[in-house]
C-alpha cells in the first residue's frame, strides 16, 4: 500500500508554532503533532525586539526589503526549468508581521520566459525576466554559466505596491534588434536612500556592449543609454555595480581570461572601471589590477559606494603564490571620474595574534589563514568599516562525506576618510556544521557611525542547533561589547540568507532551513529584529 503524507501548520500565536503530520494508511489516519515551541522566549532581551512570520510557502523567495513601513517579498513556487517556468505571488507584510496580505497565485511569465530578478522601482514592484522567440532557444537563455545566457528580449511588469495587482502590461527595456547586442542577464543597484536605481544589462560574453537603464524614483523619469567597450579589444565579466545619491553610477568589469584563445596575464586579474549617469553619452572609464606583494594573488573584489559618493574598492593579499598565507587587506578610493582619491594596505595587529591563536594553531606567521574580506560597509561621509571572518572548509573522509564549513572570529576595521584605520575589534564567534554551508556570515547595520554587526554563533553551545543570533555593538566612541538577541532552538533557521534594511531601527532577516519531508527540502520564513536601544 501506499503511503500519503499531508502537512498542515497553525500558527496560533507569533512565538509558537504547531506542526502536524498526518499518514493516511490502509485507511486509518494517524496524526502526530511533533514539534511545539517557543520561538521567541527571549523576544526583547538586550535592548532587541524580535519577531517573525509564519512558514512561507513558496520556498523560494526574493526578498525585496520595505516601503512606506511595509515589507515586500516575491515568492516562487519553484526556481522554475524548461518545462514548467515558476508560478509567482507577491507578499506584504506590515511591521512586526501584524498583519500581511498577498497577491493571488500568478501563473508563469509564460512560455519561452526566464525569470530574472525583482525590485522596487519608482513606486511599483518591478519584476525582470528574460524572453526568446524559439522553443529550441530557453535552454541557451537558462545557462548559469557567466555570461552564458542568451536573452534576445528582456521585459519588466509592474505591479500596484497597495493592490498588488498588475500595473499595466509588461514593457520591454531590451531588445536586441534595437540595441544591437545579446543580453545575458541584469544586476538591480539602488542608492542608499533608494531614490535612484539603475538596472545594467550585461551582454552574451562575445558582444563589447552594455546597456544601462536609470530611473529617478522620485520624478518617475527614465533614461536608458548602450554602451560600447570595443576600443579595450577584450571581452568582459560584471561582477560589481552601485550608484550614489548624486546618480553616478560604477560598473566594475573583469577581463575575461576563460575563453579560448585569451591571452593570461602574469601580473593578476586585470579590471576595468566605468562612471557614468543618466546624462553620460560616455562613461568615464579606468584600469585596475591589483596586486599583492611581488604579483602575487589576491582575493575576489569587493567593492561600495560611500556615502560622499565615492567608490572603494578592497582584496585580501597573500605572501604566497597558492593564496593560503594571509598577508593582510588593500584599500582603494576613487571619486566619480575616476581618479584615485587614496590607498592604503592593511595588516591584522600583533595584539591581536593570541586571540586567533585560540581557535587554530598555525605556524609562525600564520596565525591569520582563512581570513577572508566578507564587506565593506559604508557609514557617513567617507567612513567606513571592513569586515573579515575566519572561513574554512576541511573535506571529511568516506564516500559522499559532507565538508565541514567553519566560520569563526571576525575582525573589523574602522576607517576614516583618510583610510586611516581608526580601530580594530576582534569577535569571539564559532559556527561549525557538516550540514549547513553558512550563507549568512554576518551582517551590519547602523545607527550614525555606531555599528550592530548581526551574526550566528554556536560557540560553547551543548549541540549544533542550539545556537544564539548575536549582536556586537561597535560604537564609534566608546568600547564595544557583545549582547544575545535570542537563544534559538532545534526548530530555529540556521543559515540567514538575506538581510535587509529597514526605517525605526528594523532589520529584516530571510531565514532558510532544509528539512526532509518527502517533496518539502527547504523552510522559509522572515524575522524582523528592531534595535530598541
Amino acid at each position: 500500500m501506499k503511503t500519503k503524507s499531508v502537512f498542515a501548520r497553525i500558527t496560533t500565536h507569533p512565538h509558537y508554532f504547531v506542526t502536524v503530520f498526518c499518514i493516511y494508511r490502509m485507511k486509518h489516519l494517524i496524526c502526530i503533532v511533533f514539534g511545539i515551541g517557543v520561538m521567541l522566549a527571549q523576544s526583547h532581551a538586550a535592548g532587541f525586539e524580535v519577531k517573525t512570520s509564519s512558514i512561507i510557502s513558496q520556498p523560494a523567495l526574493e526578498v525585496l526589503g520595505e516601503h512606506n513601513g511595509s515589507w515586500y517579498a516575491i515568492g516562487l513556487e519553484k526556481p522554475g526549468n524548461l518545462n514548467k517556468p515558476p508560478r509567482y505571488k507577491i507578499m506584504k507584510y506590515a511591521a512586526g508581521f501584524s498583519n500581511g496580505t498577498s497577491s493571488e497565485l500568478y501563473p508563469s511569465f509564460g512560455e519561452k520566459t526566464h525569470y530574472l530578478q525583482a525590485a522596487i522601482i519608482n513606486n511599483k514592484i518591478s519584476l525582470f525576466y528574460g524572453r526568446c522567440e524559439l522553443r529550441v532557444d530557453e535552454s541557451a537563455m537558462m545557462n548559469t554559466q557567466e555570461g552564458r545566457a542568451v536573452m534576445p528580449v528582456i521585459e519588466r511588469q509592474d505591479f500596484d505596491l497597495n493592490t498588488l495587482q498588475p500595473a499595466g502590461s509588461a514593457v520591454v527595456i531590451f531588445d536586441q534588434k534595437d540595441d544591437y547586442f545579446a543580453a545575458s542577464g541584469i544586476e538591480i543597484v539602488q542608492n542608499a536612500d533608494k531614490s535612484k536605481t539603475a538596472v545594467l544589462i550585461k551582454p552574451y560574453y562575445k558582444y563589447q556592449k552594455y546597456k544601462v537603464v536609470f530611473t529617478d524614483n522620485q520624478s518617475g523619469t527614465e533614461t536608458s543609454h548602450t554602451y560600447s567597450f570595443k576600443d579595450l579589444k577584450e571581452y568582459l565579466s560584471f561582477v560589481n555595480a552601485g550608484i550614489n545619491n548624486n546618480g553616478q553610477m560604477y560598473v566594475v568589469a573583469k577581463v575575461r581570461t576563460d575563453i579560448p584563445g585569451t591571452p593570461q596575464s602574469k601580473n593578476g586579474d586585470k579590471y576595468h572601471l566605468f562612471s557614468l549617469n543618466k546624462n553620460s553619452k560616455e562613461p568615464a572609464k579606468a584600469d585596475f589590477t591589483p596586486s599583492g606583494e611581488s604579483g602575487k594573488p589576491v582575493s575576489p573584489l569587493k567593492t561600495a559606494v560611500l556615502g560622499n559618493g565615492e567608490l572603494v574598492i578592497a582584496f585580501d593579499r597573500f605572501s604566497d603564490a597558492a593564496g593560503t598565507a594571509y598577508e593582510g587587506l588593500s584599500v582603494v578610493k576613487f571619486n566619480e571620474a575616476l581618479s584615485v582619491t587614496g590607498q592604503r594596505d592593511i595588516q591584522p595587529s600583533e595584539k591581536l595574534v593570541p586571540l586567533a591563536e585560540q581557535y587554530n594553531k598555525f605556524k609562525k606567521g600564520r596565525e591569520f589563514s582563512n581570513v577572508e574580506l566578507q564587506q565593506v560597509f559604508p557609514l557617513e561621509g567617507s567612513n567606513f568599516m571592513l569586515l573579515t571572518e575566519y572561513h574554512a572548509r576541511t573535506p571529511n573522509t568516506g564516500k559522499d562525506a559532507p565538508v565541514t564549513v567553519e566560520r569563526s572570529f571576525m575582525i573589523t576595521y574602522r576607517m576614516d576618510e583618510a583610510l586611516n584605520v581608526r580601530k580594530q575589534n576582534f569577535i569571539h564567534k564559532k559556527q561549525k556544521s557538516a550540514v549547513v554551508d553558512y550563507a549568512f556570515s554576518a551582517q551590519a547595520y547602523r545607527k550614525g557611525n555606531d555599528v550592530y554587526l548581526f551574526y550566528n554563533d554556536d560557540w560553547e553551545s551543548d549541540d549544533a542547533a542550539n545556537m544564539n543570533l548575536k549582536c556586537s555593538y561597535l560604537p564609534e566612541n566608546g568600547e564595544s561589547s557583545i549582547k544575545k538577541v535570542l537563544n534559538t532552538s532545534g526548530s530555529f533557521f540556521t543559515s540567514m540568507a538575506q538581510v535587509f534594511m529597514g526605517e525605526n531601527n528594523r532589520i529584516l532577516f530571510r531565514e532558510d532551513r532544509l528539512v526532509d519531508f518527502g517533496d518539502i527540502t527547504k523552510e522559509v520564513k522572515l524575522l524582523e529584529v528592531t534595535i530598541n536601544e
